[in-house]
């Protein structure tokens, strides 16, 4: 059968193929398995964390959001800067801000706020993410973005106006899909 050398090595390699390839399926099922398992872990784990975030806010948050409804907005105004204290750097407080400042006409300070609060939380232009805030945040731009370039037209030395003008623009470009 085995008569010389050439069909001896053909014979070494065709069973080191086959082992190679034993080997190569048997290690490719369970690692795909655990891959989608891992896949699914961190959605679930991003779901649970949404929600946590969503009762959270619900739970902070739902004294200022009831005045604002009320039309109390200076009342809401002062209840935000309370729950500052208690939750400082909290982007939610800077969205509600932005909110309440909006709705009292205050473009230029809801603008900032709002900038700030995209900045600390990406899921507020997201319309995907269950605390997703675009209406709020387009009409914040498509309101106060003439308003705040005409007065910049009127006093261009106003730097600070300039700096609301730039925060209105990052949050167009957040909008459009832009990265920061």
């Amino acid at each position: 059968m085995l008569r010389d050398r050439f069909d001896q090595l053909m014979i070494v390699a065709l069973v080191g193929v086959l082992i190679f390839t034993a080997v190569l399926m048997a290690g490719a099922g369970p690692r795909d398995d655990n891959h989608d398992a891992q896949a699914a872990n961190r959605r679930f784990e991003r779901e649970m964390l949404h929600q946590a975030r969503v009762a959270f806010i619900e739970r902070h948050y739902s004294p200022v959001i009831t005045l604002r409804d009320n039309g109390s907005l200076p009342d809401a105004l002062l209840k935000l800067e309370e729950l500052s204290r208690t939750l400082p750097g909290e982007a939610h407080n800077d969205l509600l801000s932005g909110d309440i400042l909006l709705r009292m006409g205050q473009f230029d300070r809801a603008i900032s706020k709002l900038a700030k609060a995209v900045k600390s939380n990406a899921d507020y232009v997201d319309s995907v993410s269950p605390l997703s805030q675009r209406p709020l945040i387009e009409s914040a731009v498509s309101e106060g973005l003439p308003l705040i370039r005409d007065r910049l037209r009127v006093q261009p030395d106003n730097l600070t106006l300039a700096k609301v003008l730039k925060d209105g623009y990052y949050l167009q470009s957040r909008l459009a899909g832009g990265c920061e």
